[in-house]
């Protein structure tokens, strides 16, 4: 008689059994050993548990390698990309000094400096109101004010990346302590500005040639030479695209001054070239002061200034000043 299987649950336990066939040795046959009945798998929760969590330690161990691996490969390629961005600076470092004069490298770096071009762009927006036109006085202002912009930004950034400059630069121009970190470059943030800017307003500077600088050169030269109206046209687009030629040849030329004078690495440049021509679009687009609160700004200033040379003035012309009484003060 053939008893049914019976799955029992114990203690948190999970048994699965079968029964064999008794078997009753018949007279008259010999007696032989019953045959064995393969004893079923007891599976258990522990045992379903420990696969279980044998498969999750597998797979978790396989997603940490594939991570440790992923990472690995990029750290490679940027140890790679870093070590390439070291060894053409350093090429282009060693080959430029020998082809261009020292002197000529250092002028062009104080032309790109900060110290020089922001005020530089403050002064000609605050000359006076006859030297120059409104909208030149616009796009001088906007230039300043996106220099701020990126004296902030790019110092953020260099505090934030913190990256040395070349061990082969000597002799840098400046001492602040910003100017330790070499990611970005900041003389190509300005150099890109300046150019990007003027391409910005390139309508503006078309219809300045055509109104004023073109009729002023006329009245210059005609009685020297006879300059035909059909030409004046050609002259006029002869001078932006000499303009615009100089600008960019001068923005090249600092941007890889940089290089040559061990003040920057390859990849400085190009990322703070590509940073100064966001932030000059940037700032064109959504900084844009216009001219009316330029020109309220110009005038306000230049009255403040005009108070403080009239009281200068007085102070120093008056009758009763003398100017030995100062020492015993």
């Amino acid at each position: 008689m053939v008893n049914p299987s019976s799955t029992c649950r114990r203690r948190g336990v999970c048994v699965a059994r079968s029964s064999s066939r008794a078997t009753t040795p018949s007279p008259g046959r010999s007696r032989r050993s019953p045959a064995r009945t393969p004893e079923p798998e007891i599976i258990t929760c522990e045992n379903v548990l420990d696969h279980h969590d044998h498969v999750t330690h597998h797979d978790h161990v396989t997603h940490h390698d594939h991570v440790v691996h992923h990472h690995h490969v990029h750290w490679s390629l940027l140890d790679t990309l870093v070590n390439i961005d070291h060894r053409v600076s350093a090429w282009v470092h060693e080959q430029g000094l020998g082809f261009f004069f020292y002197v000529f490298l250092r002028m062009l770096e104080f032309s790109g400096d900060g110290i020089f071009l922001i005020p530089c762009a403050a002064a000609t927006f605050l000359s006076p109101a006859q030297k120059l036109t409104p909208e030149v006085r616009m796009f001088f202002f906007n230039l300043f004010m996106t220099f701020i912009f990126d004296l902030i930004f790019v110092s953020i950034i260099k505090k934030i990346v913190r990256r040395p400059r070349p061990s082969y630069n000597h002799g840098q121009f400046r001492t602040h302590q910003v100017d330790y970190w070499s990611f970005p470059s900041g003389h190509s943030t300005r150099a890109l500005i300046t150019t990007t800017l003027f391409g910005l307003y390139m309508p503006m500077w078309k219809d300045q040639s055509r109104r004023i600088w073109m009729p002023f050169i006329v009245e210059q030269l005609k009685e020297h030479v006879i300059i035909l109206k059909d030409s004046v046209h050609i002259a006029e687009n002869i001078l932006i695209s000499a303009i615009v030629t100089a600008i960019t040849g001068w923005a090249l030329a600092t941007t890889t001054s940089r290089i040559i004078l061990g003040r920057h690495f390859l990849c400085d440049v190009l990322a703070g070239s590509l940073i100064g021509i966001g932030e000059a679009v940037f700032a064109h687009r959504y900084l844009f002061i216009p001219m009316r609160t330029c020109e309220y700004i110009h005038t306000a200033v230049n009255r403040r200034f005009a108070w403080i040379e009239d009281s200068t003035y007085k102070l120093f012309h008056s009758r009763n000043f003398v100017v030995t009484q100062l020492k015993p003060r």
